[in-house]
């Protein structure tokens, strides 16, 4: 089972496996914030700290609005993520 650990909320959530981080984000009180819910605000970003390859794969849409937001390269839209392995992240500035 995939674990997720947000050291912004030194919280670790068990989940299945292609969870989708905004489902999880609804069931758990966390730190990571959603506005629109479908990538186009940039509420939700968070930087990856580790198993960035254990998220899904980066879409288009996401890729392009990320460069809009001049986002670093360790960044992601939690709204677009699933999970498919352990990953930690943190809540972007």
């Amino acid at each position: 089972m995939p674990k997720v650990h947000i050291t912004t909320d030194d919280m670790t959530i068990d989940v299945e496996k292609n969870y989708k981080l905004i489902q999880m984000c609804d069931e758990y009180d966390t730190s990571i914030l959603f506005g629109c819910r479908d990538g186009a605000c940039g509420a939700c970003m968070v930087k990856v700290v580790d198993g960035a390859d254990n998220l899904s794969k980066m879409e288009e849409e996401e890729k392009d609005f990320l460069e809009t937001m001049n986002a670093r390269d360790d960044e992601r839209l939690a709204c677009q993520c699933s999970v498919h392995g352990d990953v930690t992240l943190e809540v972007s500035d």
